[in-house]
């Protein structure tokens, strides 16, 4: 879940950055935003398993 929070925090700072040449969320953005949402939903799903073993 931290990956995914990572992801979008480093998105948004790529843009701050310059990269990119589109105002708002440009297609990249939104691609690294939707894949971060997969990330942290994945995780969610996995909480509750908690510490045990495969």
């Amino acid at each position: 879940m931290l990956i995914s929070v990572a992801a979008v925090i480093g998105s948004f700072a790529f843009d701050l950055l310059g990269g990119g040449q589109f105002q708002g969320i440009g297609p990249a953005q939104r691609l690294s935003l939707l894949a971060a949402a997969a990330l942290f939903l994945i995780g969610l799903s996995l909480l509750p398993l908690g510490d045990r073993p495969a």
